[in-house]
């Protein structure tokens, strides 16, 4: 007999979401993919490669270490995060070296370059996609996102079928960036009809609970022919399920249809009593 299975751990909410339309950020990241397919596509016709946007995610960050360049504005921060191998990729459809030979080296001030030109890129792709306007951003590097709690990371994978390139890219949106593109997204979406008041008469019906009860059958007996009854006597009956009476506090108000529905009995076509 095998063992039971362990109970699943109930999920946890997490609270940088509660009370925010994060419902809507699929909007954002097919935006931004779309933003850093157009981009890739300008380097596979400048390089003949064969770029291509991956699975795309955007989540609370968890502190994501490494070697980012960051760009501050009266918009917020934002920060990139490159792996070496896709700085080393484009290099060598760049350069014409080797992605493994570069990757032996020492980083060189064009691999610097050419990482923050790209992160300058994608960066641009995000701020697309946030609805703001094109810049020149100047960047710092930190070797943590340098980003407060509150910050999301888009976390994207980036394909090169020439190379077997399979690479991240990250980026950050810290607490006001994201409060601005919730804002943006919740905006966009078209506004409710607001629900008809309901007047005061028609709120008290609403609370009002009123007992039904349904009268199936009514048999006149005399004294007589009541008194004469013994135990296992049968009365017959016929009964009427399309004129039932039905009763509030013993007076007939509606006359209704009596209908089985899953081994119940319900009432339909209810009409006023004359």
């Amino acid at each position: 007999m095998s063992p039971p299975a362990p109970p699943t751990a109930p999920a946890v909410l997490d609270p940088r979401t509660l009370g925010r339309p994060v419902h809507l950020l699929p909007q954002f990241t097919g935006q931004l993919r779309e933003a850093l397919g157009d981009l890739l596509r300008q380097h596979n016709r400048r390089y003949r490669a064969q770029y291509q946007v991956g699975e795309l995610s955007l989540a609370p960050g968890q502190g994501e270490a490494g070697r980012w360049l960051f760009s501050d504005d009266e918009q917020g921060r934002m920060g990139c995060l490159l792996e070496r191998e896709l700085v080393l990729s484009l290099m060598a459809h760049r350069y014409g070296a080797t992605p493994a030979d570069a990757a032996q080296a020492q980083q060189t001030a064009t691999e610097e370059r050419l990482q923050a030109l790209l992160c300058r890129q994608l960066l641009g792709c995000a701020r697309q996609a946030l609805g703001l306007a094109a810049t020149e951003l100047t960047l710092q590097a930190g070797a943590k996102p340098g980003l407060a709690p509150g910050s999301w990371v888009a976390r994207a994978t980036i394909h090169e079928a020439g190379q077997g390139l399979n690479s991240q890219v990250l980026i950050g949106l810290d607490a006001a960036c994201m409060d601005r593109l919730l804002r943006r997204l919740a905006d966009a979406q078209p506004a409710r009809a607001p629900r008809p008041r309901s007047s005061p008469q028609q709120a008290l019906a609403r609370r009002l609970e009123v007992k039904l009860q349904a009268r199936l059958l009514q048999q006149t007996l005399s004294l007589g022919e009541l008194l004469d009854l013994r135990p296992g006597d049968l009365v017959p009956v016929r009964l009427n399920l399309k004129a039932t009476q039905v009763l509030v506090d013993e007076s007939c108000l509606f006359t209704a249809s009596v209908a089985e529905h899953q081994g119940k009995l319900c009432l339909t076509s209810f009409a006023d009593a004359d």
